[in-house]
C-alpha cells in the first residue's frame, strides 16, 4: 500500500458465518513487510514470509538505465530472507523513468513517470515490450542463481487500480503479465505467480479487477493477489473494523468465481490497521491494535486465505509491530502490544484446524478451533465493546462446560470458574 489510503465504511451484517478453513492452518499464514534495513532488528518469531516492495527492489531501483542493474539491495533481502529461513514475495512496481512513456509524469507516487506504462508499449498491448522483458529476464535468472537466496513468489504488479500506481490500459499489463509469466517459469517452473493486486477496498477496485480479467488477465496466475484493507467512511465517520473484511470478500469472491478463479489460492499480500490514530480507534490504541491484528488474522484463517503479510513489522506510522530504540538502533528495540497479539495468534492457530469457521451472534464473535489429540478451542470477542487509555470494557460470556482455561494476547492463561467469562474488543481463547 505504502501511499494508498481510499475509505468506504461498510456496515456489519446481522448474521454471518465464515467459510470453514478444514485444513490444517500452516504458518504460511503468517508473514510481514518489513521498512529497512535502517533502525531495524529482524524477527526472530512467529512468521514464515517476507514481502519485498521497494526497499532497494523496485524496477526504478535495480535497473537503473538500460542495461545496467544494482542487485545489491535485493542481495540484502534474499541473504537476510535465507539466513533467517523465510522464503521470499517480490512485488513489481515503478516504471523507471528513463523507460517509462511520460516520463515527466508527477502524479506517479514512486517519482516521475514511475505508473506510466513502458515506451515500447502501446496501449492495445502490442510492441516488443523489450525494456520490461529484460528486466524481468535479469531478476529472475539473478534471484535463481543467487547463492544467497531466491524469490518463490511473485506478485504482478502492486496496486494497479491506483492511478499514481499505474496509469496504462488493461491491454498492457495484461501483456506485461504474460510476458513475465512466460520469462519467469521458464527459468523457474517452480515459480508461483501471483495476479497484479486485486483490492478489495471499494467498489472502484473491483471495478478494475473484472476489467483486467475480462482482458485476458485470469490467464496468468497461479494465485491470485489481494490488499485486504478493511478502513472505510459512511456519513463522515471513519471506522477500521476488521470484521467489515465479512462484507468486502463476499462481491470480490463471486467476481473470481465468474472468471473460474474460485479454486485459486488467496494470497493477501498487504494489510493492516491505517495510519495510526487517521481512521478510528483501532488504528490509534495500544489495547485496539492488538484487537485488530487477532480478529484479522482469525477471519482470514476462517476463509481459507492462505497467506497475509502483516504490513507492517517497523513501519512507525502503518500497522507498527516493533519499534527500534533510536539511541540503540541494533538493539532489541520495543515490541507492540499488537506484536504480542501477532506471536499469541500465531501459537493460537498454527497446526490447528478450523472446520465450522467463524460466525457471528449479534455482536459476538466466535471462531471454533481444533487440534491433535482433542484438542478443542474458542476465540471469542465482543465488538461492541472497546478499549481506551489502557482500560477495556467487557461483556459476560457464557462458557460451555467442555472448557476449563482461556488464554489472552498478553499470553497469560486463566482458570475459568462460575461458567462465566469476561469478553472484549481483544479475543480470548477457550480451551479444554
Amino acid at each position: 500500500m505504502w501511499f494508498r489510503k481510499l475509505t468506504l465504511h461498510v456496515a456489519f451484517v446481522a448474521a454471518c458465518t465464515a467459510m470453514p478453513a478444514a485444513a490444517q492452518i500452516s504458518a504460511q499464514l503468517f508473514d510481514l513487510s518489513l521498512d529497512g534495513p535502517s533502525l531495524f532488528v529482524w524477527p526472530v518469531d512467529s512468521f514464515n514470509g517476507i514481502r519485498l516492495l521497494g526497499n532497494g527492489t523496485s524496477w526504478q531501483e535495480v535497473n537503473t538505465a538500460e542495461g545496467v542493474y544494482d542487485w545489491s539491495g535485493l542481495e540484502y533481502w534474499l541473504a537476510a530472507a535465507n539466513s533467517h529461513h523465510n522464503d521470499v514475495l517480490y512485488t513489481f512496481t515503478a516504471v523507471p523513468q528513463w523507460a517509462s512513456s511520460e516520463p515527466n509524469d508527477t502524479s506517479c507516487k514512486q517519482g516521475p513517470g514511475t505508473c506510466d506504462p513502458p515506451n515500447d508499449l502501446n496501449s492495445d498491448g502490442s510492441g516488443t515490450d523489450q525494456h520490461w522483458k529484460d528486466f524481468v529476464n535479469a531478476l529472475a535468472t539473478y534471484s535463481q542463481s543467487s547463492v544467497s537466496g531466491h524469490i518463490q513468489y511473485w506478485e504482478m504488479w502492486n496496486e494497479p487500480h491506483n492511478s499514481f500506481f499505474w496509469n496504462g490500459t488493461d491491454a498492457q499489463l495484461v501483456r506485461m503479465v504474460s510476458d513475465a509469466f512466460a520469462i519467469i517459469k521458464a527459468v523457474d517452473p517452480n515459480a508461483v505467480i501471483l495476479s497484479p493486486t486485486m483490492g478489495w477496498i471499494n467498489r472502484s477496485s473491483l471495478t478494475w479487477a473484472s476489467g483486467y480479467l475480462a482482458a485476458g488477465g485470469a490467464n496468468y496466475m497461479d494465485a491470485v493477489a489481494v490488499h485486504g484493507y478493511v478502513f472505510q467512511t459512511q456519513n463522515g465517520v471513519k471506522t477500521d473494523y476488521p470484521e467489515t473484511m465479512v462484507s468486502l470478500f463476499a462481491p470480490y469472491q463471486s467476481l473470481l468465481n465468474s472468471y473460474g478463479l474460485g479454486d485459486k489460492q488467496i494470497f493477501d499480500t498487504e494489510s493492516s490497521w491505517s495510519l495510526n490514530g487517521h481512521w478510528g480507534a483501532y488504528s490509534s490504541d495500544p489495547d485496539l491494535q492488538a484487537a485488530f491484528v487477532a480478529r484479522l488474522y482469525l477471519l482470514h484463517a476462517a476463509y481459507g486465505i492462505v497467506r497475509l503479510y502483516w504490513f507492517e513489522w517497523n513501519d512507525p506510522s502503518d500497522g507498527t509491530l516493533w519499534l527500534p530504540n533510536p539511541a540503540a538502533p541494533s538493539g532489541p528495540g520495543t515490541l507492540q502490544e499488537a506484536g504480542v497479539a501477532y506471536q499469541q495468534i500465531y501459537n493460537w492457530l498454527v497446526g490447528n484446524s478450523m472446520p465450522t469457521g467463524c460466525s457471528q451472534s449479534g455482536t459476538v464473535w466466535t471462531c471454533s478451533i481444533t487440534g491433535a489429540k482433542g484438542y478443542l478451542a474458542e476465540a471469542v470477542w465482543d465488538t461492541s465493546q472497546t478499549c481506551s487509555g489502557g482500560t477495556c470494557t467487557s461483556s459476560s460470556y457464557k462458557v460451555g462446560s467442555s472448557y476449563s482455561q482461556y488464554q489472552t494476547l498478553s499470553g497469560a492463561t486463566v482458570t475459568i470458574t462460575g461458567g462465566t467469562v469476561p469478553i472484549g474488543a481483544k479475543p480470548i481463547l477457550l480451551e479444554n
